[in-house]
């Protein structure tokens, strides 16, 4: 009997250390499925926040992106986030005693019909009164907005102005525009710069070729104080034109292309279209001088002044100083820019720039301009504006008109790159290194400081008193005065 208990107890003892070790297998079993189900459950979380970063295209639109030119998607008010709103039935009325915003609207996302998007136009007053050149039947639609007018106006360029300078600036950058007005903008209202009063009793008084008008949209309606403050500006210097859509980050396609219905319906005359952002300096000098020299081509010059003047360009910049006097007196066909080659689309939501594969399907844009500084020439306005009016809104502006609506036009851009004075030049330049003779440039490059500017105007002031003495000096000599 002890040895039939004694088997017993020895099989129950081998049948709980079987159970246990299996027990042991089922726990590590357990365990090592809920880490390979973590770790699937990782990579599918994983695998779901990076296609919605990405934005993958559906299979039909990267088909179509690489057999053709992409086509903007033609509802994009997911796009224009800060875009004005004139439809009272889905959206909330403001303040209806401020006269000038009596019928603005908050922009409401459920929205997607862009018919009546922008404000109506005010009654304008004696002060902004003006004569457009002429009046286009499309005056009041801007791409997509059917309602659009301008809050501000400017009377339309005179004859004699051959170069208009429209400076895209935001409702806030009131000292910026007070800088450009101090310094390369006033050269718009006489012939030179001077170092003083005096000296500029000296200048001829034939008027500027050159008109600067800054271009902005209009500010939220619960700020009337800003929009008091630049209607007193505007008074005060009567060089400012406000439509009214807000001023906006993705907005800036609805004001490049007011630069260019401007210029088609108020200065369609002048030669040269100039874009500029508020954070460039602009050589008006020599601007000037090289359209006062096409104006005066017909007259024959004395020879003693022109071996003179002649003697303030350094020998190895006459032919860089002569193919820009070719290109600014060319009479079409010219968009002239530093050109963006191969710039790959921004898909990441950390960028600013982030395009969705809905609003723009390839993966590279065309060769574009970028926004600090374009030249137009009269055909090439007309053609893009044109080209914007029927397209689809598309709110990275220089891509749009500068890229995709020019390759659509078979519009060829000319680089400006040799005419742009860089930040390393630029303060080799204003420590004296080198001479301002010596650099033939139309524009510096954007984000230029205030102290910079001033440097720069000085000078050309102090460049230019000593080619007012010259002239002085020749012309008794030679029968001028």
């Amino acid at each position: 009997m002890a040895a039939v208990a004694n088997r017993a107890t020895s099989n129950n003892n081998s049948n709980s250390s079987s159970s246990s070790s299996n027990n042991n297998k089922s726990n590590r079993s357990n365990s090592n499925m809920s880490k390979r189900y973590l770790g699937i459950l990782f990579f599918c979380c994983f695998l779901f926040i990076w296609r919605t970063i990405t934005d993958e295209p559906p299979p039909a639109a990267t088909a179509t992106s690489q057999q053709q030119q992409p086509q903007l998607q033609s509802s994009a008010n997911g796009s224009k986030p800060n875009q004005i709103i004139h439809d009272p039935s889905r959206t909330q009325p403001l303040n209806s005693n401020l006269s000038s915003y009596s019928n603005y609207y908050y922009y409401s996302p459920s929205v997607f019909s862009l018919d009546n998007a922008a404000t109506p136009v005010p009654s304008p007053t004696a002060a902004t009164s003006f004569q457009p050149s002429h009046l286009s039947s499309d005056a009041s639609q801007l791409i997509d907005l059917h309602h659009f007018g301008y809050l501000m106006e400017q009377p339309a360029c005179e004859p004699h102005i051959l170069a208009l300078i429209l400076v895209h600036t935001a409702p806030r950058n009131a000292e910026k525009r007070l800088l450009i007005r101090q310094t390369w903008g006033g050269l718009a209202t006489i012939a030179a710069p001077s170092p003083s009063a005096s000296a500029s009793a000296s200048t001829s008084s034939t008027p500027s070729p050159l008109r600067v008008v800054f271009l902005l949209g209009a500010v939220p309606p619960t700020e009337p104080q800003l929009q008091h403050s630049l209607e007193q500006e505007n008074a005060r210097f009567g060089d400012m034109v406000q439509g009214n859509f807000q001023d906006a980050y993705r907005n800036m396609t609805y004001k490049h292309v007011m630069a260019l219905k401007w210029f088609s319906s108020h200065c369609s005359h002048a030669q040269l279209l100039i874009k500029v952002d508020d954070d460039v300096y602009v050589n008006t000098p020599q601007l000037h001088k090289l359209l006062r020299e096409q104006q005066q081509q017909q007259q024959p010059q004395p020879l003693q002044l022109q071996l003179q003047l002649q003697q303030q360009t350094p020998q190895p910049n006459l032919n860089r100083t002569q193919s820009l006097r070719s290109l600014l007196q060319q009479p079409h066909e010219l968009l002239f820019c530093k050109p963006v080659l191969k710039s790959r689309v921004k898909r990441s939501y950390r960028s600013k720039w982030r395009v969705s594969f809905r609003e723009y399907p390839a993966h590279y844009y065309p060769p574009y301009c970028p926004g600090f500084a374009i030249v137009y020439s009269p055909d090439v306005v007309q053609r893009l504006y044109q080209a914007a009016q029927h397209s689809d809104y598309f709110w990275v502006d220089d891509v749009h008109i500068t890229g995709v609506l020019a390759q659509r036009t078979n519009t060829t851009i000319t680089t400006l790159q040799p005419y742009v004075l860089y930040e390393t030049d630029c303060e080799r330049l204003l420590s004296g290194e080198s001479d301002l003779r010596q650099l033939e440039f139309l524009f510096t490059w954007h984000s230029i400081s205030s102290e910079q500017v001033n440097s720069l105007w000085q000078l050309h002031v102090a460049q230019n008193y000593t080619s007012v003495q010259l002239e002085a000096d020749v012309g008794p000599e030679t029968g001028l005065s």
